[in-house]
């Protein structure tokens, strides 16, 4: 019984100005506000279709360096989290060479080339758990990165007293929770 509109930017916009009545944003709390809503977290890890592990195995993230990195390109490395670089100095792996790595002007396109076997491609738990579950994508490490962002609803002061907007967000939260 509400009426959803649905508008996919990445821009932050002002919910007064813009007359919206709910943002889902992802980044750190700190940048949330004191009244978002956290729906869940996001972890970051190497993902690939299991068809690749047949023809060159990935038992330690070592192995990384006989296969194409998948890559989200971010000249302004607003993204750096989803960066293998970020990713191999966690893992105390920098200096790292992979057999190649192919770069993508969107992260959607990464995952499914994951997938279509052509490399290994950074993961967003939220975003990969679906092809996870159904055995498209697999996880060969156990290590995860978690870089402390979320994924938050943001309520507009002008609508946080309506009964709709309330009940959207409790929707959200128990969606989020499944």
């Amino acid at each position: 019984g509400i009426d959803v509109r649905i508008t996919a930017d990445t821009r932050v916009q002002d919910l007064e100005r813009d007359g919206l009545d709910i943002a889902l944003r992802h980044g750190p709390a700190a940048l949330a506000g004191p009244d978002a809503v956290r729906l869940f977290g996001e972890k970051v890890f190497p993902v690939c279709s299991p068809k690749l592990l047949k023809k060159k195995p990935l038992e330690k993230p070592a192995d990384l360096r006989h296969h194409v990195l998948l890559q989200y390109d971010d000249p302004d490395v607003r993204h750096p989290w989803l960066h293998w670089k970020t990713w191999l100095e966690v893992e105390r792996m920098a200096d790292l060479r992979p057999a190649g790595t192919l770069s993508f002007s969107g992260y959607e396109q990464t995952i499914p080339a994951a997938v279509a076997g052509h490399g290994v491609a950074l993961g967003r738990s939220p975003l990969v758990k679906n092809l996870l579950d159904s055995g498209e994508l697999v996880a060969p490490f156990k290590s995860q990165a978690d870089p402390a962002r979320a994924y938050f609803a943001i309520v507009a002061k002008t609508s946080a007293g309506r009964p709709e907007v309330s009940d959207f967000v409790e929707w959200l939260k128990s969606e989020a929770k499944r």
